[in-house]
């Protein structure tokens, strides 16, 4: 059941990289050049409240489905995201002064 979990959540990453790329695309196609993916990068805790809210979303889904072996991987995911936040364990945004 672990494995399978992480295949899942594998390839629902995968999907999400591609929906990610697709949306810039549409934007550069909306707005022109000027627009390019650069003005959409996300901070690493940008990044990480993202993971943090698409999770939790699983996480409900699979409680829902009483799917508990797939919630207990991701929640172990979650609190490793929330423990990273709290303490501010990550890069942040390089150009704060």
């Amino acid at each position: 059941m672990n494995e399978l979990a992480d295949i899942i959540i594998t390839k629902l990453e995968v999907k999400q990289a591609q929906w990610d790329e697709e949306f810039h695309s549409s934007v550069q196609d909306l707005y022109g050049a000027e627009s390019s993916k650069e003005a959409f990068v996300m901070t690493e805790e940008e990044a990480l409240i993202g993971e943090l809210a698409r999770l939790q979303t699983l996480l409900m889904i699979f409680e829902n489905k009483e799917e508990y072996e797939k919630a207990a991987i991701l929640l172990s995911k979650l609190n490793a995201i929330k423990t990273k936040l709290r303490k501010g364990d990550y890069d942040g945004d390089e150009d704060e002064d």
